[in-house]
Formats: C-alpha cells, structure tokens, sequence
C-alpha cells in the first residue's frame, strides 16, 4: 500500500472565464431532435395523434418523424394524422410551417425541407389509453 503521508499534493488548475465563442458545441441527437418534431407537429391545426394497438407494438404511432441532419442543416419526414374530413394540403402546410420554425428556434438548425404525408382517420370516440 502506498504512504498518503508522503504523497505531493495536487493542485487544481483554475482556468479563467471561457468566452461563449470558444465553448464547444452541443450534440442533440437525432431521436431527440425527432420528439421535437413530432410535438411541434402535433401543434399544427388539424393534427391528432394516432395510435393503434398495433402501431404501439411496431412503433407505428403518428405523428412519426424521421432526420437526416449534416452539421447545421437537418431534413425532416414527418407522417400525421388528422381527422377525417379535413382539408388535407391545409393540414400538411400548417405542420411544415409548424415543424420548421419551432424547431429551428429550438435547436439552432436550418430545416432545409419537411416532407410531410398526412394520413386521414377517423375516429368514432378518443383514445383513452386502455381500459383497466
């Protein structure tokens, strides 16, 4: 075992305030990036969450979004739901607008494109989750 009586002290070394210039960058990954989207887009007029016993067991829930982001830039696919009868271009173009400003403001990047395909369903009484 080594002697602590005789070991050297160690020194701290105090650095002096770093300009936020020089602080380095901050690493949102993807699938979090994702849950933005998909919540800025359940946001948008005439967008629902879908889900379906199936969708829960395959991940098929809507709204579900995909990325594609290179260093600043990001592309965004995004499948919504909305309630039948709706005007389905008015939905899709409210949720790219939506999508890219909230979550350009939010993460610091360029949304270059939103691809938006909305689905339309219909539902007879609200998801409550399942009965218990």
């Amino acid at each position: 075992m080594a002697d602590l009586s005789t070991s050297t002290p160690v020194r701290a070394e105090v650095r002096p305030e770093v300009r936020p210039e020089e602080r380095g960058t901050l690493d949102v990954r993807t699938r979090a990036l994702a849950h933005l989207v998909e919540r800025a887009a359940l946001e948008a007029a005439g967008s629902v969450r879908h889900r379906t016993t199936l969708g829960r067991v395959r991940g098929g829930d809507l709204p579900r979004a995909s990325l594609s982001v290179h260093d600043h830039d990001a592309r965004v696919s995004l499948d919504v739901a909305c309630h039948w009868p709706a005007d389905l271009s008015a939905v899709a173009a409210d949720v790219r607008d939506r999508v890219r400003d909230r979550v350009s403001s939010l993460s610091g990047l360029s949304i270059t494109s939103v691809d938006v395909t909305v689905h339309a369903v219909t539902v007879t009484e609200p998801d409550r989750g399942r009965a218990r």
